[in-house]
C-alpha cells in the first residue's frame, strides 16, 4: 500500500504537470481545450488521494501492530504478515471531519496566543469535543507537541499581564480555561478506547515521551522550560468532571505518576508557582491548589489528574490500584503534598476508589491502612509511663486532607472492622487482602494496621464523627437483627464484638488528641453527647414489621437499614435522636469515659428492640408505658423520663432476650488497652 500511495501520488503530480505543459502549448496558439482542464483535475485528485492511501496503509500497520519509521515504512525487523489485514473501521475518519478538525486547532493555537475572536470561533465547536470522530481527529491534528505547547504558552500572556499590571491576567485567565477546558473534553473523548474513533497506540507513547521532555516556554526567549505532562496537568484541571477513559489512567495516568516519582526522587519538590514568583512560569488558569488559601497558584499535574480520576469508582482503582504508586502518593510524596492542597485530591480519589462493597475497594481499603501503619509507626513514641505519642505531628499533617476521605472509607467497612479485631488476620500479602462471606466480599484488615491508621485519621474531626456514626449505625442494626431472630448468643455476641471496636476507636481519639496537644477530655464528648441525646433509642425503621412478615423479613430491614452505607445511616440515627435526649441524663451523670458510654448505649438499644419486637413476657403489661389494645409497650423514644426510668427496670425482670450490657463497658475498656498494645507493638520501650 505503501507502493501504491507513491505511485498514486507520484502519477498525480505526472498528470498535473502534464497538463500545465498542455495548458502553455495551447496558449501560445491561442487555442483552448475542455481536455486539458479534465487531466489537471485528474491529477489533483490523485494527488488528494494519496495521503488517505498513506493513512490506510498506516491503520493496516497499526491493526497488524507493526511499529513504522517516520517516514512510514516497517522497522527493522518487523514483520508485515501476507494476506488480507482487517483494518479498523472505527479510525475512518471522513476527509470533511479532519478539515473542521484543522480548522479548530488553528483556532486554540490563535486563542492562546491572545486572540480572543479566535477564542469564540473555537466556542462554536464546544458540541463537537465529545463526537469520537471530530475529538480524534482535532487530537491528531494538535499533536502531542501543541498539547505541550498550548498551556505554555498561555502562561506565557499571563505573565506578561502580570507583568503589565493593568489588571487584566484574570480575564485572559477566563479565556484560557475556555480554552483548555475544550480541549480536556477531546482529550477525554478522543483517548476512550471504546469510542467509535479514538487515537492509536502510538500516539499514546508518543504523548508519554513528550510528557517527560522538557519544552521550551513560546514567548520567553529560551529562558524557561516545563515538561509535557505539566501542561497536560493544566488541560486536566481545566476540565476536572471530563470522563476520562479507564485506559487513558492506566496509560497515561500512571507515567504521569511515575515521571513526578522519578521527577522528585531526582530533584527534590517543586514548587506551585504562584503569581508574584517572577521567574517561573505562572498558572495559565486561576487554579488554586494550596490548602485553605484562596491564592492562585500552578495547578499540581498530578492532583489535577487525581480530581479528574476521582469522577468515579472504575477510573480511580485504574489509576491508584498498583501498591507501588498508591505507596508513593501516600508515603513519599508527603512534601511535595505538604506545598499545595496537602493530599485533598489523593483523598477524593482514594475514597471513590476503596468506599464500596466490592472486592477491589476492599482490596484497596486493606492496602491503605498497611502503608498508613507503616508511616504512622515511623513517628510513634513511648513515653517512660509508656503512653503511646506522635513524633513531629506535623509531618504526618503534610497529608492532612486525606484522613477525613479515609474515615469515611473505613466507615463504609466497619464490619470488616469489628470482625478484625476479633479474629486477628496477621499482615496479609497482596493476594490474599479480601476474603468472601456468604458470597459477599470482606476485607481482611489487620488489627495492628487498623489501629496505627486510626491513630492518624482519628485527630479529624469529621473522619472521627464518620467512623462513630458508622459504629453506632452498625451496632444498633446487628442488636436489632439478634432480638428479633430472639436469638441471644448473637446478642452477646454483638455486644462484646462492638464493644471492643469501639474501645479501639475512642482510645484512638484520645491518643491522637493528647498527641497533637489538645484536649483529651474531648475524647469523651462526642459518644456522651450522642447517649445523652438517646441515640440507642431511635428505632431501626420498618423494625415492627417483623412480627406480621415473618423473620425472614429481620434480614431485608437490616439490609434497607444500612444499604446508602454505614455512615449515611449514623447520620441518620444522630438527626432523628434529638427529642429523645435528657432520658439517659441521671444514669449518665457518673460517666467519665467512653466505656461506661457504651454500656449505657447498649442499655438504650436493648431496650429499643425489645419495645419493637415484643421480646418481653406479657404476664404483666398493666404499666404505665404500656398502650393500646392488646397492651403493647409504646416506642422509648416517645416515653417520658420517669416512663423510661420504669420500662428499664421492668425490661431487666422481663426480656425474653436477656443480655449483659455490662459486658459492653468491660469489653470497650478490654479493646482500648488492645489499641495500646497494637499501636506499641514491635517498639522498644524507649520509643
Amino acid at each position: 500500500m505503501h507502493q501504491l500511495g507513491h505511485g498514486v501520488q507520484n502519477a498525480g503530480k505526472g498528470l498535473a504537470d502534464c497538463a500545465a505543459r498542455l495548458r502553455a502549448i495551447l496558449n501560445q496558439v491561442e487555442i483552448t481545450h475542455p481536455g486539458v482542464a479534465s487531466i489537471g483535475r485528474v491529477g489533483q485528485w490523485l494527488i488528494e488521494q494519496a495521503p488517505d492511501l498513506y493513512r490506510r496503509r498506516d491503520l493496516a500497520y497499526e491493526a497488524e501492530k507493526v511499529d513504522v519509521d517516520v517516514c512510514g515504512h516497517p522497522v527493522p525487523g518487523a514483520t508485515v504478515r501476507p494476506g488480507l489485514t482487517r483494518i479498523d473501521e472505527s479510525r475512518m475518519i471522513p476527509a470533511e471531519i479532519r478539515a473542521q478538525a484543522a480548522q479548530a486547532v488553528s483556532w486554540a493555537e490563535a486563542a492562546a496566543r491572545g486572540d480572543a475572536g479566535a477564542a469564540e470561533r473555537l466556542a462554536a465547536y464546544a458540541g463537537w469535543m465529545g463526537d469520537p470522530r471530530f475529538a480524534t481527529a482535532l487530537i491528531e491534528q494538535l499533536g502531542p507537541q501543541g498539547l505541550a505547547t498550548l498551556p505554555a504558552a498561555m502562561g506565557t500572556r499571563v505573565r506578561h499581564a502580570l507583568n503589565a499590571g493593568d489588571g487584566s491576567a484574570e480575564a485572559v485567565r477566563r479565556r484560557n480555561r475556555d480554552v483548555l477546558s475544550l480541549l480536556g473534553k477531546a482529550l477525554a473523548t478522543a483517548t476512550d478506547p471504546s469510542k467509535s474513533a479514538h487515537v492509536n497506540r502510538r500516539f499514546l507513547e508518543e504523548l508519554k515521551r513528550q510528557g517527560r521532555a522538557e519544552i521550551q516556554v513560546p514567548g520567553m526567549r529560551g529562558q524557561m522550560t516545563v515538561h509535557g505532562y505539566w501542561s497536560l496537568g493544566q488541560i486536566l484541571a481545566a476540565a476536572p468532571e471530563e470522563a476520562f477513559s479507564e485506559a487513558f489512567m492506566t496509560t497515561i495516568g500512571q507515567d504521569m505518576i511515575r515521571w513526578d516519582r522519578d521527577f522528585l526522587k531526582k530533584n527534590g519538590e517543586w514548587p506551585l508557582a504562584r503569581d508574584t514568583d517572577a521567574y517561573d512560569l505562572p498558572a495559565p488558569l486561576d487554579t488554586r491548589p494550596f490548602s485553605g488559601s484562596g491564592e492562585t497558584g500552578a495547578a499540581d499535574p498530578v492532583a489535577a489528574l487525581l480530581t479528574v480520576a476521582s469522577t468515579s469508582k472504575e477510573r480511580s482503582q485504574a489509576l491508584i490500584g498498583s501498591r507501588d504508586l498508591l505507596a508513593y502518593l501516600m508515603d513519599d510524596r508527603r512534601p511535595q503534598w505538604g506545598m499545595g492542597d496537602r493530599g485533598e485530591a489523593l483523598g477524593e480519589a482514594m475514597e471513590a476508589a476503596m468506599k464500596g462493597a466490592d472486592a477491589e475497594s476492599k482490596r484497596l481499603a486493606v492496602m491503605a491502612t498497611q502503608i498508613y501503619s507503616d508511616v504512622v509507626a515511623s513517628h510513634l513514641s513511648v513515653s517512660d509511663a509508656g503512653e503511646v505519642g506522635i513524633k513531629n505531628p506535623s509531618e504526618l499533617d503534610r497529608l492532612s486532607g486525606v484522613r477525613d476521605n479515609m474515615g469515611r472509607i473505613l466507615a463504609e467497612h466497619i464490619e470488616d472492622m469489628v470482625f478484625a479485631h476479633f479474629q486477628r488476620h496477621p499482615r496479609l500479602p497482596d493476594d490474599q487482602l479480601t476474603g468472601d462471606f456468604d458470597g459477599r466480599p470482606t476485607a481482611r484488615f489487620n488489627s495492628t494496621d487498623l489501629d496505627r491508621a486510626l491513630l492518624d485519621v482519628a485527630i479529624d474531626d469529621r473522619a472521627y464523627e464518620a467512623l462513630l456514626h458508622a459504629q453506632v449505625a452498625h451496632w444498633r442494626g446487628k442488636i436489632d437483627h439478634a432480638l428479633a431472630m430472639r436469638d441471644r448468643d448473637r446478642t452477646a455476641n454483638t455486644i462484646a464484638l462492638d464493644s471492643v471496636a469501639l474501645g479501639h476507636l475512642t482510645e484512638a481519639r484520645r491518643t491522637a488528641l493528647v498527641s497533637w496537644g489538645q484536649d483529651a477530655d474531648a475524647a469523651d464528648g462526642a459518644l456522651r453527647k450522642l447517649v445523652e441525646r438517646g441515640v440507642g433509642l431511635v428505632p431501626i425503621p420498618f423494625a415492627q414489621q417483623v412480627g406480621k412478615l415473618g423473620l425472614k423479613a429481620a434480614d431485608e430491614i437490616y439490609d434497607g437499614f444500612v444499604k446508602d452505607g454505614y455512615a449515611k445511616a449514623g447520620d441518620w440515627l444522630v438527626k432523628q435522636c434529638g427529642h429523645a435526649g435528657g432520658k439517659t441524663e441521671v444514669a449518665y451523670s457518673d460517666a467519665a469515659s467512653n466505656d461506661i458510654a457504651a454500656q449505657e448505649l447498649v442499655k438504650q438499644m436493648l431496650a429499643s428492640s425489645a419495645a419493637a419486637h415484643g421480646a418481653y413476657r406479657r404476664d404483666d403489661l398493666n404499666e404505665r408505658f404500656m398502650i393500646g389494645d392488646p397492651p403493647r409497650v409504646k416506642e422509648p423514644s416517645l416515653m417520658g423520663r420517669d416512663e423510661y426510668d420504669g420500662f428499664t427496670r421492668w425490661l431487666a425482670d422481663n426480656t425474653t432476650v436477656p443480655a449483659d450490657y455490662g459486658e459492653a463497658q468491660q469489653s470497650a475498656a478490654a479493646g482500648a488497652v488492645t489499641f495500646r498494645n497494637n499501636v506499641k507493638a514491635g517498639m522498644d520501650d524507649d520509643g
